[in-house]
């Protein structure tokens, strides 16, 4: 959250975290409360670890009863699900197509009628004058597609995904000893997404890379962090357990039953 501390200074602060891994919006609206200059808010829809999903509607009425300009992260949401922004105070959310199975490289960035913004690069009229230089018109035509094919399979999509994800959740507390979730994973979370903690030993800590070597792919934090090994700052801030080796798995509409016993069956070889 970041407010103006005088007119030439920003000064920003972490909202609290409930245990579970959900936002607490109490916090929000007690540091909104003390603020006497206007804030910008920006807050993810769902977490990209955990799957924890934001009352986006909640959050946005509290940043519109105290004047604050509310950005929302929806890269892990569009496409996903039904997402109204006309009607809600969403100042500004962004989208990126490779979440939907669309083009790499392209996103969307939503900006409420009701807000001005200044261009940061100057000079063409591309992107109604907010964005010079020529524009990814593959990416673009490619996101608007996919993002077409995803709101018309949403529906059985979802439905489908959230079986697998529930599927797997079953067989690795059937099969696997200590296992543990992290997160609301069984309530307000993305269905495409499971994170699993495994108790830590010498096979445990080089899950990822065995997994990789089986051509499985997963990873211990974001795939944005993916190089560095400083471990999930996600995870610390709800479960911060050494004991602990946390791998987040995803799924779509294109995994399978069987896929996920194959996991399970290499999971328990290697462990």
């Amino acid at each position: 959250m970041e407010h103006h501390d005088r007119d030439d200074v920003v000064s920003s602060s972490f909202v609290k975290v409930l245990p579970d891994g959900h936002v607490d919006l109490n916090d929000l609206e007690e540091q909104l409360a003390a603020q006497t200059k206007r804030c910008l808010v920006s807050l993810m829809h769902a977490n990209n670890e955990i799957g924890n999903l934001l009352d986006i509607y909640k959050a946005g009425e509290i940043c519109k009863k105290y004047n604050a300009i509310f950005h929302s992260d929806t890269v892990q949401t569009v496409g996903h699900y039904k997402i109204d922004l006309r009607s809600k105070p969403v100042h500004f959310a962004t989208g990126a197509g490779h979440k939907f199975h669309g083009p790499k490289g392209v996103g969307i960035l939503y900006i409420n009628d009701n807000i001005k913004v200044r261009p940061m690069i100057h000079g063409g009229g591309q992107e109604r004058n907010m964005r010079a230089g020529t524009e990814n018109t593959y990416g673009i035509v490619g996101f608007a597609k996919a993002l077409e094919l995803a709101d018309a399979g949403m529906e059985q999509d979802s439905a489908y995904i959230q079986s697998l994800k529930t599927y797997m959740i079953e067989q690795l507390q059937q099969q696997i000893s200590g296992v543990q979730f992290n997160g609301d994973y069984n309530g307000r979370s993305l269905y495409t997404v499971l994170n699993v903690s495994f108790p830590k030993t010498e096979r445990s800590e080089m899950i990822l890379f065995n997994l990789d070597m089986q051509g499985i792919c997963v990873s211990g934090g974001s795939a944005c962090s993916s190089g560095a090994d400083v471990g999930s700052h996600v995870i610390r801030a709800i479960n911060n357990n050494p004991n602990l080796v946390p791998v987040r798995f995803s799924f779509c509409k294109h995994n399978t039953k069987e896929e996920v016993d194959d996991v399970i069956r290499k999971l328990k070889d290697l462990l």
